[in-house]
């Protein structure tokens, strides 16, 4: 009996592009329900399973209890073996999720966010419910920060010289700050001459606050390990300030880590517990998306002047400058503004939790060739054009508040989103509101140009004036 030949006919032509359709719908339909995109069609983000999460953290505490290669306030409490790496203290770990990034020939798991929630609940308003551990990468080698083996035998102030030309860099590059050159030559030169008392110097002049020197910025970003830093000066501990300063190098390599470590204490930023070698923890934030919706005209109002405080201290108090012996403020820009950057922590307190694009107001703009001034827009943070250079002008011709106005009180895409624009105001008050807002979006243009002037920062007390009830009260930030 001879076979039967399938042959290359128009109805199994039909029947195989029928079953490819088919399964290209069913993958397709795979991807979109196990990722969420983030903006681009290359990065995605996912759950990842909780046996890989303790995994994880017992790779890491495989490194700080057998080489003793990390170190961390938190490594105590994430490698207790006895729990399993499931708890850090009171809290159990609870959820995991990657965010990844797709490239032509790569397939990249990076940014790793442990979500860990307490197990008793407690009335007491002051400890937060859920703590979040995260990391730019999973491993703690997969940084290329780390230094080379023969480091851990150089000399403590050889090895003092490389922090101090990373942290300038760090400075220079991240917040525009240049440190004194001579400053280390001065108290390495006092270390030499009698370890003891310069290091009791170096612990009283950090401890009064006065200095804005090369140890001030290591105790800066390293707060909750600084003492592993001192330690190891003390015991002239080479592979000790070696192991210190590949810790530092790799939390302060994360942007997001330098951000809440450098503005620690800032309204709006978030709170850090601390670090175990590359995972840091912060306070949960939940994110504002889709929640200002469901607020009352009191929730509305008390958000809106947590936003007016926060544009307020990003103008005047987050990047202090010293300069002739004074102290003076630059302008931290937001340029990527949207509720889902900004998040409440179990306070009810506004927090900054994408910080991607923020940055100093002289880091922001290029001088590159334009032909118009949309050429030279940063996203939500605008430059202009030059006609007479055709070259983008390196300043920012909107503001924080302006940004605010436009994206958060106000909301084009969905009204409903907007914090001022989606519920009715009193009837005494509402116009004055509205025009306010119009005035903060829309301020004008510079005199005999086309470029569009910043929105004036009185309006924040005008709108501070309109929105502050005398049943609304802020606390501290």
């Amino acid at each position: 009996m001879k076979p039967k030949i399938l042959l290359w006919n128009s109805k199994n032509k039909k029947i195989l592009l029928t079953c490819l359709f088919f399964l290209t719908v069913i993958l397709y339909a795979n991807n979109f329900y196990s990722t969420s995109k983030l903006g681009s069609s290359t990065d995605f983000k996912t759950k990842c399973n909780l046996n890989y999460a303790k995994y994880l953290i017992r790779d890491l505490c495989s490194l700080y209890e057998q080489e003793s290669s990390i170190m961390g306030n938190l490594c105590p409490q994430l490698c207790e073996k006895a729990s399993s790496y499931e708890y850090y203290k009171n809290y159990h770990l609870t959820d995991c999720n990657v965010k990844g990034h797709f490239s032509e020939n790569n397939f990249d798991l990076s940014k790793t966010v442990l979500l860990y929630e307490l197990r008793k609940m407690n009335r007491n308003t002051d400890i937060p419910l859920k703590l979040v551990l995260k990391s730019t990468k999973q491993y703690y080698l997969d940084f290329d920060t780390h230094l080379d083996f023969d480091f851990k035998d150089k000399p403590i102030l050889e090895q003092l010289e490389y922090l101090k030309a990373y942290i300038d860099s760090t400075l220079q590059t991240k917040f525009d700050i240049k440190l004194d050159p001579n400053e280390l030559k001065a108290w390495s030169y006092e270390y030499e001459k009698d370890k003891k008392s310069a290091i009791e110097f170096l612990k009283n002049d950090l401890a009064l606050k006065k200095t804005y020197d090369f140890n001030y910025y290591v105790k800066l970003f390293a707060s909750d390990n600084f003492y592993f830093y001192i330690e190891a000066l003390e015991s002239e501990d080479k592979r000790k300030m070696s192991n210190f300063i590949q810790n530092l190098i790799t939390l302060t390599s994360q942007d997001e880590y330098l951000f809440y470590t450098f503005y620690r204490l800032k309204p709006g930023a978030i709170k850090i517990y601390g670090s175990c070698g590359h995972f840091y923890m912060v306070e949960f934030a939940r994110p504002l998306t889709y929640r200002v919706r469901s607020m009352d005209l009191i929730e509305r109002k008390k958000l809106a002047l947590q936003f007016l405080e926060l544009v307020h201290n990003l103008d005047t108090t987050y990047l202090l400058k010293k300069k002739n012996m004074s102290l003076i403020s630059e302008p931290v820009q937001m340029c990527d503004v949207k509720l889902d950057n900004f998040g409440l922590n179990h306070e009810g307190k506004l927090r900054i939790i994408d910080t991607d694009m923020a940055s100093p107001d002289s880091y922001l703009f290029s001088e590159k060739i334009c032909e118009r001034h949309e050429d030279c827009h940063f996203f939500d943070c605008k430059s202009y054009c030059s006609p007479e250079t055709r070259k983008c002008v390196g300043q920012r011709v909107n503001n924080n508040l302006q940004a605010i106005c436009e994206k958060i009180f106000d909301n084009d895409l969905n009204k409903l989103d907007g914090i001022l624009t989606g519920i009715k105001f009193e009837s005494n008050s509402h116009d004055e509101v509205m025009n306010r807002l119009k005035q903060c979006k829309k301020p004008g243009f510079f005199k005999n140009s086309d470029i569009q002037s910043k929105a004036n920062p009185r309006i924040i007390r005008a709108f501070t004036n309109l929105l502050l009830d005398e049943g609304i009260k802020l606390g501290k930030q």
